[in-house]
């Protein structure tokens, strides 16, 4: 069985790695607790991590108070006006994680709304990023599929921004029904450039192999975008951590691609690669036999 690595875009990208270091250097230099202000990263193996690391998460934005006084961190998918504000009120010192990339579609949802447009973002509606981006707008509206797109009532101008992680294809197809809705579209849609390039790199490699395994959380939705383009191809399969690995998914004959998503940690990267190995020299001892 062979066994290859997506060679560049896997794992923590620049704003999880961001996050990732300041959650944990503010642990390292504060003497009181520190809470995030929820998931920092969609991975529950790496959220698991924090928490053993004294970090735990305080959702003030649905009224939770801290027991104990501490510094809040906001999550790298950003958080809402109310969410800020709340913690000033608490007295919670703020450290802001938010992703530059995703700062920067809030700020523009903002001004676009300020200049007259219906902000529209394409997005998941339960997705944190999507959550926070629309509330820096008083009437913009999150979109989750054609369908809802379609269902949309017509507006004087529209704005279309998009869900850092969505997949570039799908934000296109919306765009193209917003146009019936308006007669004026400005698209404003920012695709994060690591996700974009990973789930190229994902299609790019599952055409040279006959299985996929990404690696990552399973409420990541970078994450679940490389196993729709892979799965495009040949079977994929997405697991947290090297224990989800199945044997029966592969063969002697196997050419196994391995991805991840961007807030997956290189350990379990590095995991699941080591154990699939093993099975591959495993499976060629059976074979020879």
């Amino acid at each position: 069985m062979q066994v290859i690595r997506a060679p560049r875009f896997s794992g923590f990208c620049g704003g999880v790695k961001r996050a990732w270091t300041i959650a944990l250097r503010t642990r390292a230099v504060t003497e009181g607790p520190v809470y995030l202000s929820g998931e920092l990263i969609n991975n529950g193996p790496a959220m698991h991590e924090l928490e053993e690391r004294g970090l735990s998460v305080l959702r003030v934005i649905d009224g939770e108070v801290p027991a104990v006084p501490g510094t809040l961190v906001m999550r790298a998918h950003g958080e809402s006006p109310v969410t800020f504000a709340r913690a000033q009120e608490l007295g919670l010192p703020i450290v802001d994680a938010t992703c530059g990339i995703v700062r920067a579609v809030q700020q523009k949802a903002k001004a676009l709304e300020e200049s007259g447009w219906q902000v529209i973002l394409y997005g998941h509606h339960d997705h944190p990023e999507a959550r926070a981006t629309i509330a820096y707008t008083q009437h913009g509206l999150i979109v989750d599929s054609l369908a809802e797109a379609e269902a949309l009532t017509s507006f004087e101008r529209i704005a279309a921004l998009a869900q850092t992680t969505v997949l570039l294809a799908d934000y296109d197809q919306i765009c193209e029904v917003l146009k019936t809705k308006t007669s004026e579209l400005a698209n404003h849609g920012q695709i994060c450039a690591w996700t974009r390039m990973a789930q190229e790199e994902a299609a790019a490699l599952a055409l040279e192999c006959s299985v996929v395994v990404v690696v990552g959380g399973r409420g990541s939705s970078n994450t679940r975008r490389l196993v729709d383009v892979a799965s495009e191809h040949v079977p994929t399969y997405l697991v947290e951590t090297v224990e989800e690995l199945e044997p029966g998914w592969f063969q002697a004959s196997s050419v196994v691609g391995v991805c991840a998503g961007a807030s997956t940690r290189e350990g379990d990267v590095a995991s699941v690669m080591a154990r699939l190995e093993t099975l591959g020299q495993e499976m060629n001892v059976r074979t020879a036999e």
